[in-house]
């Protein structure tokens, strides 16, 4: 009896390392890529993320409320956000035709071709963040995150 209490103890504190190891890497990893896109593009993961969001739904587009929920960066001002992208002349904003009362943003073509290039290097710097790991564990790693991620929603 003692010796499970123990295990389970010792098992709920190796979880929190986990997480807390987790969380780390993920802000570290974040971090490094926001400084990239900021010195190479004067630009933010924000914006590279809504771009890659609104480059994968192509002529649809996607509502304000879709993209937000779909974001994986910061969901603060998306409004703000997306103002600014368009006075940039990256993202359009126009009623949908189904519901007047929703805005549907799409991707300009000065926009598809800014991603083009920002995801073209996104990934040849985590490929450059991840040199330190051998594809074997690359693929380990995947694994059980996508297990971990699956379990919990």
């Amino acid at each position: 009896e003692l010796d499970n209490q123990l295990d389970s103890e010792s098992e709920s504190r190796n979880s929190l390392r986990l997480w807390l190891h987790l969380v780390k890497c993920a802000k570290l990893l974040e971090q490094e890529m926001s400084d990239r896109f900021r010195e190479t593009y004067d630009s933010s993961f924000s914006r590279f993320d809504v771009l890659a969001h609104l480059s994968q739904a192509g002529k649809a587009g996607l509502s304000t409320s879709i993209l937000a929920a779909n974001l994986l960066a910061s969901k603060g001002n998306i409004t703000r956000l997306l103002d600014r992208m368009g006075e940039d002349g990256l993202v359009e904003r126009k009623l949908s035709s189904e519901d007047r009362r929703v805005s549907k943003i799409y991707l300009s073509a000065q926009g598809q071709s800014l991603f083009e290039r920002m995801a073209a290097d996104h990934e040849s710097w985590a490929h450059e963040l991840f040199t330190t790991t051998s594809t074997a564990e690359k693929e380990e790693l995947l694994r059980l995150l996508k297990q971990i991620r699956t379990a919990k929603g």
